[in-house]
């Protein structure tokens, strides 16, 4: 797996052994490639690049890794598109971008973040903000 230099020194198994979640293999793998690659892919993608790499990954594997990383918190599931859901390794509040064209999703950071006032009672456990249109690139053809 290509590592971006960003994430050249991170340590994605004692991460996750940090935050309670045995760093199995094929955990470590896919916490990895979300960490470095923040395009917001699917668990297809992200099994098709791992398949590629690992022999012995399977797609039931890469879904019950998803899930296990997103009840620790670890990551995030973004329901950006109707039927399938993304998923994003930065879990900090912050705001989707997906282009309607390239179908690329971009993380917007927000000094004002939107804050709603919820009604009496209402708690909040997770904020997410999504919007559709195009991209610089796309725009400009």
């Amino acid at each position: 797996m290509a590592l971006n230099n960003k994430f050249s020194t991170f340590d994605a198994k004692a991460f996750l052994a940090e935050r309670g979640v045995r760093p199995l293999t094929h955990r470590v793998a896919v916490y990895r490639y979300l960490v470095e690659n923040p395009t917001h892919p699917t668990a297809d993608e992200i099994y098709n690049y791992l398949s590629s790499e690992m022999d012995s990954i399977s797609r039931t594997t890469v879904y019950n890794v998803l899930n296990l990383l997103v009840e620790n918190e670890i990551i995030r599931e973004i329901g950006i598109e109707k039927n399938e859901m993304r998923y994003d390794a930065n879990t900090n509040n912050h705001i989707h971008f997906k282009c309607c064209e390239c179908s690329k999703v971009y993380d917007l950071l927000s000094v004002n973040f939107p804050i709603v006032e919820l009604p009496e009672n209402f708690v909040a456990n997770e904020v997410q903000i999504n919007i559709n249109g195009k991209c610089p690139l796309c725009n400009t053809k």
